[in-house]
């Protein structure tokens, strides 16, 4: 059988000791007054209160009154059996409820807990009574004993006073000396160690804790000695909701350390403090765990730095990508013409030579054509060098919206543009540059105030007498000269022995001369 402790022995003692002070207080100067005795004062006074008001409305002669009011008594009060007005003759002059008979039953010309009778006088002689029957009181002994009052009070004292007592004792006993078994020197010890230190009982009581684990937040300077450490306010936010969850109440419940325990605490959000929980059970001689040792490492500082070395990963992450985008906007500067957004020559040469090495070995079509803006200079001398540019602008402009992404286009100075065609043919080219002739024509055909812009194109397709990627721009040079020296505005190939005009809708390239 368990033992009882001391703390729940006296708590009992003290409610006992309670119990018969207020026990002999009521004999001694009756404190309390019995529910019997309660009952029938009540019941008088009532009786006499009613009579009073049946003397004044019988003095009136307002019977109809009467017999309401004791009507509407009645019917309030469910324990009233009956009421009645009699006369010194015995005859009922008012009634509510069959009182003859109610009263019959009671002991005739007395009042007790269920016959109440008050005289009613007129002058100096009796007039006649006001008579009022109660129900006879049908409840157990246990609900009378609940509404004595000096029973209620003696139970009440017994439930709440042992909780309180034993509450009251026990903090009480804790606050005596719990500390007094640490020695002073392992208290000076543990205070020397920069880790917050902390000594359970195996209750979780704290019997002691070094200055370290006092300095870990704004409110744990005070001495936390003899209370729970589950129940800190300070620490509890950082925990689970569930005391017996707590690192320490594990390590003492399954008699196995836990190590490395996160813990969180702070009066904010921003200024919270990272901990590392480690908890080892404390054993006796027999292997019993009679408490826990708890330490507390401040990983803040540590978190902060890592936090600093992220951010500035980060930070260079982002100088990274901006870097890369500032390269490759220097690489689009470095390989790109500035006014008309086509490819430098370098730039072209380097693309070109690639497509021409991958048209060799794939044998597949490459073609390229030259193209160069009809009588430029006169359009500088007739409406100025800023008309020339936005010429050049709005040709290259029109260039590329009219070729694909993989042809490689490029303006090589002055007025002329050279572009290749991967994957295209001769008679395939042809086509496509008649169209880019006949679009830019009808471009600047519509302007109003601009010059009328034509375009001379020379085009030539790869072939086995291209040695070099020189030899086939060469030849479409040659091409595009044939073309002006034809008339301009048209197309035209090496061996063709014609041009096709750019700005005319018939066919522009006879199959037989491709």
């Amino acid at each position: 059988m368990r033992r009882i402790s001391p703390t729940t022995q006296l708590s009992l003692a003290l409610v006992f000791l309670t119990c018969a002070i207020l026990i002999t207080a009521n004999l001694l100067f009756g404190v309390f007054q019995g529910p019997d005795t309660a009952i029938d004062t009540q019941r008088k006074v009532l009786g006499e209160s009613l009579a009073a008001q049946a003397a004044a409305l019988l003095q009136t002669g307002d019977r109809k009154a009467l017999e309401v009011a004791l009507a509407s008594v009645h019917k309030q009060d469910r324990a009233i059996r009956s009421l009645a007005v009699r006369r010194a003759d015995r005859s009922i002059v008012v009634q509510s409820g069959d009182h003859a008979k109610a009263w019959a039953e009671g002991d005739a010309g007395s009042s007790s807990a269920t016959h109440i009778e008050v005289p009613l006088l007129k002058g100096s002689e009796r007039w006649g009574s006001f008579e009022m029957t109660y129900f006879p009181d049908h409840r157990s002994d246990l609900a009378r004993v609940l509404s004595d009052p000096l029973w209620v009070t003696l139970l009440f004292c017994v439930a709440a006073g042992t909780a309180l007592y034993w509450i009251y004792l026990r903090r009480a006993l804790i606050h005596l000396d719990p500390a007094s078994v640490i020695p002073e020197r392992v208290r000076q010890a543990f205070d020397v160690m920069t880790e917050g230190v902390v000594v359970l009982d195996r209750r979780g009581r704290i019997l002691l804790a070094n200055s370290a684990f006092r300095k870990l937040h704004a409110d744990a300077g005070a001495d936390p000695t003899g209370r729970s450490l589950s129940a800190l306010s300070w620490l509890t936010p950082g925990l689970e909701r569930n005391a017996a969850q707590h690192p320490w109440s594990r390590a003492m419940l399954g008699a196995v350390p836990i190590m490395s325990h996160p813990v969180e605490i702070g009066e904010s959000d921003t200024q919270l403090r990272k901990l590392k929980v480690n908890c080892a059970p404390i054993r006796d001689g027999g292997e019993q765990v009679r408490g826990c040792l708890v330490t507390f490492d401040d990983l803040t500082e540590l978190h902060l730095a890592n936090e600093r070395l992220f951010k500035t990963l980060e930070e260079l992450s982002a100088s990274k990508d901006e870097i890369e985008q500032k390269n490759t906007e220097l690489e689009h500067l470095a390989t790109h013409d500035a006014l008309s957004g086509c490819l430098t020559r370098r730039a072209f040469f380097d693309r070109m030579q690639r497509a021409r090495e991958d048209a060799r070995r794939d044998g597949t079509p490459l073609a390229c054509f030259v193209l160069d803006i009809d009588y430029f200079k006169t359009v500088n001398d007739t409406f100025g060098h800023v008309v020339g540019d936005r010429v050049i602008q709005e040709v290259g402009a029109q260039l590329l919206a009219s070729l694909r992404a993989t042809d490689i286009v490029s303006r090589f100075g002055g007025d002329e543009f050279v572009a290749g065609m991967p994957g295209c043919d001769l008679q395939e080219a042809l086509a496509i540059t008649a169209k880019i002739g006949r679009a830019i024509q009808a471009h600047f055909a519509t302007a109003s105030d601009g010059p009328r812009v034509t375009v001379s194109i020379g085009v030539a397709a790869l072939d086995h007498r291209d040695r070099q990627l020189t030899d086939l721009i060469q030849r479409a040079d040659s091409a595009l000269y044939d073309a002006k020296a034809l008339g301009r505005n048209r197309v035209a190939h090496p061996g063709s022995g014609d041009a096709v005009r750019s700005g005319t809708d018939r066919a522009m390239v006879d199959a037989e001369n491709g």
